[in-house]
């Protein structure tokens, strides 16, 4: 097995066929458009046994912000590996290629939404973060504070409202879900 960068030059239909074995049914016609220009720019590599590409792996030029700085960060993505290929290290020597690839460029991050995190976890990643969501109705966004105002955002609950003639604004923190309200405060 072979693992080398992708060249506009191969054979799209076995990117294709890989794609679909792998993630399921996709819009076919939408996988090369999507991935020519990532392959253009050499972050797209396959694995080969011989002539027959049994698995890919890339990455997107992506940016993360630290400590109010663009970061480079690197998005990994398309970790294929055809299924009578796995277990057999070939998710590995992509992974590590990739990795090297990254590093090579200056990614100082990278980051992935993963399958399974064994074989990720075993190259050096783990889970990082969560994903919040905030949801809110849109007008307790009108007493936000502008940026530059000086004004400083609400860290505590609201208090209660007795009057029925406007809603009492929520901080977005508090808001977790349409039915979920903060405590009111004491008043």
């Amino acid at each position: 097995m072979i693992v080398r960068p992708l060249t506009q030059d191969f054979d799209w239909d076995q990117y294709v066929d890989l794609t679909v074995r792998a993630f399921g049914p996709v819009d076919e016609t939408m996988v090369q458009p999507v991935i020519e220009p990532v392959v253009a720019a050499g972050r797209c590599l396959g694995a080969f046994d011989g002539e027959r590409l049994v698995g890919t792996a890339l990455y997107y030029d992506m940016r993360q912000w630290w400590h109010g700085r663009a970061v480079a960060m690197a998005g990994v993505a398309g970790v294929t590996v055809a299924p009578e290929y796995r277990g057999q290290g070939v998710g590995r020597a992509l992974m590590t290629a990739l990795t090297d690839l990254m590093a090579e460029r200056g990614y100082p991050l990278s980051a992935l939404y993963p399958a399974t995190m064994t074989i990720y976890r075993s190259l050096g990643w783990e889970i990082a973060g969560h994903r919040h969501e905030a949801v809110l109705p849109s007008r307790a966004l009108s007493v936000m504070a502008r940026p530059g105002s000086g004004a400083r955002a609400r860290t505590t609950p609201p208090r209660c409202s007795t009057s029925s003639a406007a809603p009492t604004p929520m901080p977005a923190t508090a808001a977790r879900s349409p039915s979920t309200r903060p405590p009111c405060a004491a008043g």
